[in-house]
């Protein structure tokens, strides 16, 4: 009797296996979502979620798929999976509100991978901003699934565009900047909000505001209450917990405030530091070829004093411009012919006063209209590509003087690529290790660049030669490498006095903050959750979590 019952054991025990072993369990490659703001007020929520099943896990038959709220319109919906159409589209019986789209004959096996496109209209999405009576705002959460099914990272984008007609400079975003903005082949503008490596398990929210003349104005959510939102419920949950964890220390309760003040203030000086304004073109054009060093420089965001030494270097290359001394900087222009100048060099040659000082007025006024000229000149091309492209330039241009194996060789390579070599953050030790143990001949313009060297040279030399015929001499690299990063530190130092401040002013001429002033962080728009479940707090939670 004892045999015959663990011999039934083992075989319910063996048949329990696959029973356990059928759970869903998945990754999510990508999660790109697209929340189109139609003219009427309706939005259009679309989808593109690519799963790859994981082996020995539960085949996916079904996806669910969260909704911003109630009012979405299920005859609107369609689906597809790796170009096959689905007809069968339900409410989720997981998710509320939610959709589930059953896969039917083109189910996901174990250990392979679909694409589901899904596409849906959704009603009173749009609440009046509270910052600004002109504007109206959305808040959208993208869908995401159960940590119990899926792991691993996610490729998750989120565009947001606008209704036809915003123009690019009218939306502001909230919380969380775009990662691009840009005005599709429609004229329609839209943000981009990009997390390569998302967690397919993870709620993201995003809120932007436009002007509300652009919609109607029975399209406009407003009887959520306005003074209802998600910030305040976070806020007066953490001064609760405070209190009790503390006993009402007001030390601890100010500090708290001060701490999340500080963070504050971090992520406004980052933005201060971002002057280019967003690109604002057509995606997926291309590279955009042919820019210098130092409109590179601008692309890829480099501080301004950077690139203010970067021009002047150039000028120096050119031997228009010489450096007469070097603490304080006083510059001294030699030749005035601006024919073989770029723009921005003749801008540079206006700043520098009849004292060979810099005026800082007249700086500004060059590094502005530079950034607008590169802003200008990048439109219709993908900024990402072109950036990763001039980043490649400038490794090739190290590799290009460390394969230079004669002092004649590298002295030449040096000149064609040093505006480009400047633009590495690691320059400096790059530097020490390119010329240490080797020689170099000193470039042409190493006289305008070293004002002793100049002086050496000033008079006749003994042959007879003017001093633009005199050899130039052979420098040890060490030595020669130790000049040029002391010069460019200390230029990029002298040449601005106050990097912040001046970095600020160009940045709010060039790249205004684009956001009405939110200083509660989570607060949005009529009371608090735009993107309106059947609750009026909920923050779009109900959206997500699904198979």
């Amino acid at each position: 009797m004892v045999k015959k019952i663990t011999v039934l054991l083992f075989i319910l025990s063996i048949a329990a296996i696959p029973i356990v072993a059928q759970d869903y369990s998945f990754t999510v490659d990508k999660n790109y979502s697209a929340l189109y703001i139609n003219s009427d007020g309706t939005c259009t929520v679309s989808y593109e979620i690519q799963f790859t099943c994981d082996e020995n896990a539960h085949i996916i038959d079904i996806v669910d798929i969260g909704m911003p709220n109630e009012w979405y319109e299920l005859k609107t919906a369609s689906a597809s999976i790796d170009g096959h159409a689905l007809k069968k589209i339900r409410h989720s019986e997981y998710v509320h509100p939610g959709v589930e789209v059953h896969l039917g004959a083109y189910e996901i096996v174990p250990g392979e991978t679909g694409t589901v496109l899904f596409a849906i209209t959704v009603t009173n999405m749009i609440f009046p901003d509270s910052e600004d009576e002109a504007y109206v705002s959305v808040v959208f959460s993208p869908t995401w699934y159960g940590s119990q099914f899926a792991h691993g990272t996610t490729d998750h984008a989120c565009y947001i565009i606008f209704p036809p007609g915003v123009k690019p400079e009218e939306p502001k975003y909230h919380k969380k900047k775009f990662s691009e903005a840009a005005v599709d082949s429609a004229g329609r503008a839209w943000y981009l909000f990009s997390l390569p490596h998302a967690s397919p398990s993870k709620q993201y929210t995003y809120g932007v505001s436009f002007p509300r003349e652009y919609i109607p104005d029975n399209a406009i959510v407003t009887s959520t209450p306005k003074k209802f939102s998600i910030g305040g419920v976070i806020s007066s949950f953490f001064i609760g917990l405070i209190s009790l964890v503390t006993g009402s220390c007001p030390c601890i309760i100010i500090g708290f405030f001060i701490f999340i003040a500080i963070i504050g203030v971090i992520n406004s000086s980052k933005r201060k530091m971002k002057y280019l304004p967003p690109a604002l073109s057509v995606e997926g054009v291309g590279i955009k070829r042919g820019l210098t060093a130092v409109e590179s420089a601008i692309l890829l965001e480099l501080p301004l004093n950077k690139v203010a030494t970067m021009i002047l270097f150039g000028l120096i290359k050119k031997r228009i411009t010489e450096v007469k001394k070097q603490d304080p900087l006083t510059l001294e222009i030699t030749e005035r012919d601006k024919e073989k100048l770029y723009d921005y060099e003749k801008d540079f040659m206006k700043a520098i006063g009849e004292k060979g000082k810099l005026i800082q007025k007249k700086l500004k006024s060059t590094l502005v209209n530079l950034i607008k000229a590169v802003n200008k000149k990048t439109k219709g091309f993908s900024r990402k590509k072109t950036r990763q492209y001039y980043r490649g330039i400038l490794n090739r241009a190290w590799v290009e003087i460390r394969a230079a194996n004669t002092p004649e060789l590298k002295s030449k390579t040096f000149d064609k690529n040093l505006e480009w070599l400047l633009m590495d953050d690691n320059y400096k030790s790059k530097m020490g290790e390119t010329f240490s143990g080797t020689n170099i001949i000193a470039p042409l313009w190493w006289g305008h660049y070293q004002p002793a060297y100049a002086r050496s040279t000033a008079g006749i030399s003994p042959t007879g030669m003017k001093p633009s015929s005199v050899s130039m001499p052979t420098l040890p690299g060490a030595q020669f490498a130790n000049s040029m990063v002391s010069g460019i530190e200390g230029f990029a130092n002298k040449i601005v006095s106050n990097i912040t401040g001046f970095q600020t002013s160009i940045t709010s001429a060039t790249n205004p903050v684009p956001v009405s002033s939110r200083s509660g962080g989570w607060s949005s728009s009529g009371g608090g959750c735009a993107c309106a479940c059947a609750c009026a707090g909920c923050a779009c939670a109900c959206a997500g979590g699904g198979r």
